[in-house]
């Protein structure tokens, strides 16, 4: 045998021995369970996500999409923690309905965030903003809203949608809630002057609550802000010139929020806001297998077309995956039994809403 034809055939037999980040996951078909129903964000991320996806791996498998809706995405997650196969076949779509209920204390939850590795991470920020009926005039103008009876509309009392009347709570407000109401309703309420105060994500601001700015019927107060892979909360990118909750409350109080009421804030908005929207494997996949995944995901995150036709969903925000995202599943760590003594009678006393 020639020295070429030797080579090569070492080659070929190091190759079937190399791990699935240099060899690929040789599947055919990936399943990406969504535990909501057809149309909602994590639904549309997913299948935004999916023909990108399927090109970054060598043999372009097929991704096929499976609705599981119900139960606010928490049964589909708790099978999925059962039964997922750990050879890279199985996705999962997570949401901040998921995280906000594990935070909480959910009875309904059987599973722990240890049991899975996430593999792509979409922050989602919120923008706060009130009506000129406060007093507000100008972004962050908490001095002028002084003595306002703030009036919110929400869907859960344990929904991402708490944040709102936790952060004008914090700040010094009287904020009355209405609870109940469809996706969209806070907005709608506010423009017809129901409400006073609402928040919405990047993408749902921009498209809109702007126009309402722009025509002096709504005030930008302040952002929530994302948590860096640093875990340091930090400026929405997308509204660099917007101040965050925490730095509105120093300046208010003339300190640092701290003790319970940061951790519980902390741990609402890091499930809330920085894991957002993530996809997640089952923790039983071989670090072979999250390494392909990464990589993967790394070729969608950086493809100009996938960004390009999804700019508006994904709000501009940084997407990450790899060590940073595996940063960024860290910091939604739950509470101390103080800070969550301190939330439950937070909520008992300002929400009427008893936590599990």
């Amino acid at each position: 045998m020639k020295l070429k034809t030797i080579l090569l055939a070492g080659a070929v037999a190091l190759g079937a021995s190399l791990p699935a980040t240099a060899q690929d996951l040789g599947l055919n078909r990936i399943n990406a369970t969504v535990p909501f129903g057809e149309g909602g964000g994590s639904d549309t991320l997913v299948r935004a996500v999916a023909p990108y996806l399927s090109k970054a791996f060598e043999n372009e498998p097929t991704i096929l999409v499976r609705n599981e809706p119900g139960g606010g995405g928490i049964p589909a997650a708790n099978r999925f923690s059962k039964r997922a196969s750990s050879d890279g076949s199985d996705f999962l779509a997570m949401s901040s309905s998921i995280f906000i209920a594990k935070t909480l204390g959910a009875p309904q939850i059987s599973f722990t965030l240890d049991e899975f590795v996430p593999v792509f991470i979409a922050p989602m920020g919120p923008l706060y903003y009130v009506s000129p009926t406060t007093g507000a005039t100008e972004t962050g103008d908490i001095e002028g809203m002084k003595g306002a009876d703030l009036v919110f509309g929400g869907g859960r009392q344990d929904s991402a949608d708490i944040l709102t009347v936790l952060s004008f709570d914090l700040l010094g407000f009287d904020v009355k809630s209405v609870w109940g109401l469809e996706r969209g309703g806070g907005r709608i309420g506010f423009e017809r002057g129901e409400f006073n105060v609402d928040h919405q994500t990047t993408a749902a601001y921009t498209r809109s609550v702007q126009p309402l700015v722009d025509e002096g019927k709504a005030i930008t107060m302040m952002a929530g802000g994302v948590i860096a892979p640093s875990g340091e909360i930090v400026r929405d990118p997308n509204f660099p010139d917007v101040p965050t909750f925490i730095e509105l409350y120093e300046e208010v109080h003339g300190e640092p929020l701290s003790g319970p009421a940061y951790e519980a804030y902390y741990a609402l908005t890091s499930s809330a806001i920085t894991v957002g929207k993530a996809i997640v494997l089952p923790s039983t996949a071989s670090p072979e297998v999250v390494e392909a995944c990464s990589r993967a995901f790394e070729k969608v995150i950086a493809d100009p077309d996938f960004r390009a036709a999804n700019e508006k969903s994904l709000g501009g925000y940084d997407l990450y995956t790899g060590e940073d995202a595996q940063a960024l599943w860290g910091t939604v760590t739950g509470m101390s039994p103080e800070a969550r003594a301190w939330l439950a009678d937070w909520y008992a006393e300002k929400v009427g809403f008893k936590l599990p």
